[in-house]
């Protein structure tokens, strides 16, 4: 635990004066103050780092060149800022409150006790683990897809789990830039439970960081991209209703299509998110504000552009997973073949939904699904899908609040629209989570009512002590270094003068393939989950690619 602490202390520094960075660079974009809470500029750090190292993996691998290089510079930033950090720093108030002191303790104790853990999450070994390693040690590889299809997936928040993860040191790479994340919201989302009133946007983030908690702490430990992606949905949405609760800002507006279009390069399953965007360009177009049109699409394109180059690199379509002949363009020798790709859809929309599944609109797997969840997100799922029923219930108090709030209407259907598409193609919680707490905040904020701090805290606080019990029944925490990763089981082939491991822990058949779900883990690259008898080199180096022939 103490080397998790040091490194969070370090992934803050870092992130702060990136946040800063960032918070600047929006604010010159957009013409008018950015003002964000610290948590929120700490987070800006994290996306800002994601978004540069992008572009420069395209060249070179993200390891300790780069790292020096980056931290070197922004020390330099930060020295070049150094009134406005004093000024933070003599501003800051410490809470006084007794409750917020212990609750925030024991969430904190969760967070922190989760990260150090073995990671859990079965597609942590399958392809997490291994495709940091990669990015730590190579720059984009053509064809890397051929070697494990969801290396295709091309993750961003892969990036700065390498660059976090200290490979270049000699030690066991950590894993504990999610758990960072999610102290994060949970001491934002603290420090505003203590207010007396509060606004539609500071209710987001006190759901956020309690429930977000209570679905994500066994899955700390893991690099898991669905975490960041889907906690970039819940702060998209904090934004939103920021804009519904006063004037809009230019500024803030930018930001968003940046953070929406960042979300979407971690996981394509925040694809309904880019309704923001859009409705953000539509306005502008309305209001015939056509200065602003060019600064959206080019914050747009700034987390797009590498990550689009780094697709055709690895897989050789533009987007992936995907058989559409509409953006099948490049016949590139690492192409990854078409039935690959089907193979794989099949896993990702089958294995999420417990059943059979015949077409993406076969709803005959809802009853079972639904008996299987746990019964807090049965309840969860009754209040979001009986949300118009309740709705009508109190239509008068729903009238009065969008009169208030014209655009609540519109930030509901895009949350709810988020929370279909969840539903329809792969309904994991984990999966979906963003949505789901920002339709539920969203639509039940017309009738919030004042909970007196103490019931406030006091909920909060016995959840967490519940969270905590459940962490060291889980596992003992080690109290100098995170575990590491499992070690894996394997075998291994020569191919064309290397040594190529394949993982041996599955044995399965799925849809014609052999351990498919089987793990690397951290394992000496290359490394696959399944033994593929058509993978071959494109050169004599691993930097020169894969590629996939056909086998008779």
């Amino acid at each position: 635990m103490l080397i998790t602490l040091l490194l969070w202390l370090y992934i803050s520094l870092l992130c702060l004066l990136a946040g800063d960075l960032v918070r600047m660079g929006f604010q010159k974009l957009g013409r008018t103050a950015l003002q964000v809470p610290l948590p929120f500029l700490a987070i800006l750090g994290w996306a800002g780092l994601m978004n540069g190292l992008g572009y420069g993996w395209l060249l070179v691998p993200v390891g300790q060149a780069v790292h020096l290089l980056v931290l070197v510079g922004l020390l330099i930033g930060g020295w070049l800022r150094r009134k406005y950090w004093l000024s933070v720093v003599r501003t800051l108030q410490l809470p006084r409150s007794w409750f917020f002191w212990g609750v925030s303790v024991l969430g904190f104790l969760v967070i922190l006790t989760r990260t150090t853990h073995l990671p859990r999450v079965a597609d942590t070994g399958g392809y997490h683990a291994p495709m940091i390693r990669w990015i730590s040690e190579y720059a984009v590889v053509p064809g890397l897809a051929n070697v494990n299809y969801r290396f295709g997936f091309n993750n961003a928040s892969f990036l700065t789990e390498a660059f976090f993860s200290l490979r270049f040191l000699g030690v066991d790479a950590f894993h504990v830039l999610n758990g960072w994340l999610m102290a994060v919201v949970w001491c934002w989302a603290l420090l505003l439970l203590q207010n007396t009133r509060f606004k539609p946007s500071e209710v987001l983030i006190v759901v956020l960081g309690v429930w977000y908690l209570w679905h994500s702490h066994w899955r700390l430990a893991s690099p898991s991209p669905d975490h960041p992606a889907q906690l970039l949905v819940g702060l998209l949405f904090f934004l939103l209703i920021r804009q519904m609760e006063g004037p809009a800002n230019p500024s803030e507006r930018l930001l968003m299509v940046w953070l929406t279009l960042l979300a979407f390069t971690i996981k394509m399953s925040t694809l309904v998110a880019l309704l923001i965007p859009l409705l953000l360009f539509v306005d502008a177009f309305r209001k015939k504000d056509y200065a602003f049109l060019p600064r959206l699409i080019a914050v747009g394109l700034l987390p797009l552009l590498w990550w689009l180059t780094a697709n055709v690199i690895l897989t050789g379509y533009i987007l992936y997973p995907t058989t559409s002949p509409l953006l099948d363009w490049f016949s590139f020798d690492w192409k990854v073949p078409k039935s690959v790709i089907e193979q794989g859809l099949l896993n990702l929309s089958g294995g999420t939904k417990l059943s059979p599944v015949q077409g993406l609109f076969d709803f005959s797997w809802v009853p079972y699904w639904f008996t299987q969840q746990l019964v807090p997100d049965q309840l969860l799922l009754v209040l979001l899908f009986g949300w118009p029923l309740f709705a009508s219930f109190r239509w008068k108090k729903t009238v009065a609040f969008l009169m208030q709030y014209l655009n609540w209407f519109w930030v509901l259907v895009t949350a709810y629209a988020g929370v279909a598409f969840w539903f329809i193609t792969a309904p994991e919680f984990r999966f979906g989570m963003g949505f789901i707490i920002a339709a539920l905040v969203v639509g039940y904020l017309p009738y919030r009512r004042a909970v007196p701090a103490l019931y406030r805290f006091g909920i909060v606080g016995v959840l967490s002590l519940a969270l905590l019990y459940a962490s060291f029944k889980r596992q003992a925490s080690p109290l100098i270094f995170p575990d590491s990763y499992p070690a894996a089981q394997l075998t291994s082939y020569p191919l064309q003068g290397q040594r190529m491991y394949v993982a041996t822990d599955d044995p399965r058949v799925i849809h014609g393939i052999k351990g498919y779900w089987s793990s690397c883990q951290d394992a000496a690259l290359p490394c696959s989950p399944y033994y593929n008898p058509s993978l071959r080199l494109r050169g004599s180096t691993l930097s020169e690619g894969f590629k996939a022939v056909e086998t008779r």
